[in-house]
């Protein structure tokens, strides 16, 4: 017998707590993407950041999953996995969101942008090992493809979307609120 929010006219359509997650994740997805391609603008533009610095940032928010996603599994496996997403998911929000804070305070270092950038990274390693258990026990098996489908086109598109919003944002903006000169 189908959950309620389950039913088999409307599939995940109806299904409540796939929704959430889903537009949860679409969030997460484009805020990620956005700050693939704002946080190292950040470093050029404001910081005046070289390119050997902008390597050693983009290094840094891949280091996590190089040291700890072995550990992570470990620990996620011990808890609650929709409470670690949430937690991650405002965890990074905060972390980042210290960039124009730090930038609006006149304090904004590369040493901060390299520590955002490997917290944010120890953040979606986390985020990112609890989604992956979380799915087949939030969804019956025979409605798993099309969750992962859902959540993979999100995926895909956020990938492809989120560093032109990015852009768009950059250039309605300028980097962290300071207009560009062209």
């Amino acid at each position: 017998m189908p959950e309620p929010d389950e039913d088999e006219s409307g599939g995940l359509w109806r299904h409540r707590d796939f929704l959430l997650l889903w537009g949860g994740q679409t969030v997460s997805e484009m805020g990620s993407g956005v700050t693939q391609l704002a946080l190292p603008l950040a470093a050029v533009v404001l910081l005046g950041a070289s390119t050997f610095q902008v390597g050693l940032l983009t290094a840094a928010s891949s280091l996590a999953f190089a040291l700890i996603a072995l550990p992570a599994g470990v620990l996620v496996d011990r808890r609650a996995k929709r409470g670690i997403m949430i937690a991650c998911d405002a965890a990074r929000l905060l972390i980042i969101g210290s960039v124009p804070v730090a930038w609006a305070a006149g304090s904004l270092t590369m040493a901060q942008l390299y520590v955002v950038a490997l917290l944010a990274g120890v953040g979606t390693v986390f985020f990112d090992v609890s989604y992956q258990s979380f799915l087949p026990a939030l969804l019956k098996q025979e409605h798993l493809m099309d969750g992962n489908g859902k959540l993979g086109a999100t995926q895909a598109l956020a990938q492809l979307a989120g560093p032109g919003l990015g852009g768009g944002l950059v250039a309605a903006f300028g980097a962290a609120g300071r207009p560009l000169s062209g």
